[in-house]
């Protein structure tokens, strides 16, 4: 089985190597999973998507292949806001991230969110997303690098700094002022932890080794707004259903 997977900054190349049947794809932008050749029983992992210069996945599209029956994962960065808004209407949610989403324990889009290079350098991040500052400072917790004083400290810096422009180096700043932490920025050079690659591995994973039956589809309500976004992709969405008919007669 073949895995459609949207990736990039929380999956880099060195991540993918252990996956052989996964279709990589950029991060998703709205419209994407609609411009897919979609079939019941297909398996997607929506990782990594655009939020701000592009806009982002939307929840009627998903909600369209879910009722086409598609599995849809989401882990890690968009894919886990997707998943924790869509959980009762069928996308699987993996990892921290989502669950933490799932539960309130975070909220904003800003968590998840960075800045990233393109594919011709691997995805690089840029900046640090806040998800991944919770990790580390835990970690640092639990190995007694920082003070319970001292990671909250980090914690309120790092929340204060603009996505795009957050990084280790600003957040120390922040916190510590010209004292620093030497300990802990020592510690950072191996010690950083992505809670977003570990949950983007996890979710590719999930997804392979996925064998549940299509579970009950859920409605979709057609609404403008719909075939908006498919004028906009060059999607004929009557030409799919009418296609998604016939196949679901020669099924049966």
């Amino acid at each position: 089985m073949t895995v459609i997977a949207f990736a990039g900054p929380s999956l880099p190349k060195a991540g993918r190597a252990e996956f052989d049947l996964v279709d990589w794809r950029p991060p998703a932008e709205a419209g994407d999973l609609l411009r897919l050749d979609a079939e019941p029983g297909m398996t997607i992992c929506l990782v990594d998507g655009y939020f701000d210069h592009k806009p982002a996945v939307r929840h009627k599209e998903i909600l369209l292949l879910l009722s086409e029956g598609v599995r849809i994962f989401g882990a890690s960065s968009i894919g886990a806001l997707r998943a924790a808004e869509m959980h009762d209407f069928g996308m699987i949610g993996v990892g921290a991230i989502f669950a933490a989403y799932a539960r309130g324990a975070v909220r904003g889009d800003d968590e998840v969110a960075l800045v990233h290079a393109g594919a011709d350098q691997d995805w690089r991040p840029y900046s640090i997303p806040l998800v991944d500052v919770r990790a580390t400072l835990c970690r640092a917790r639990r190995r007694d690098i920082v003070s319970r004083k001292e990671a909250r400290a980090l914690l309120n810096a790092a929340a204060s700094i603009h996505y795009v422009e957050r990084e280790w180096q600003s957040v120390c700043a922040a916190a510590f002022g010209g004292a620093g932490s030497r300990a802990f920025e020592t510690w950072l050079e191996g010690g950083a932890f992505s809670q977003k690659q570990e949950d983007a591995a996890q979710c590719i994973r999930a997804a392979i080794d996925d064998g549940a039956a299509g579970g009950e589809r859920p409605q979709l309500v057609h609404t403008c707004f719909l075939d908006s976004l498919a004028r906009e992709c060059g999607v004929d969405l009557m030409l799919r259903r009418n296609l998604r008919g016939q196949a679901d007669v020669i099924r049966g």
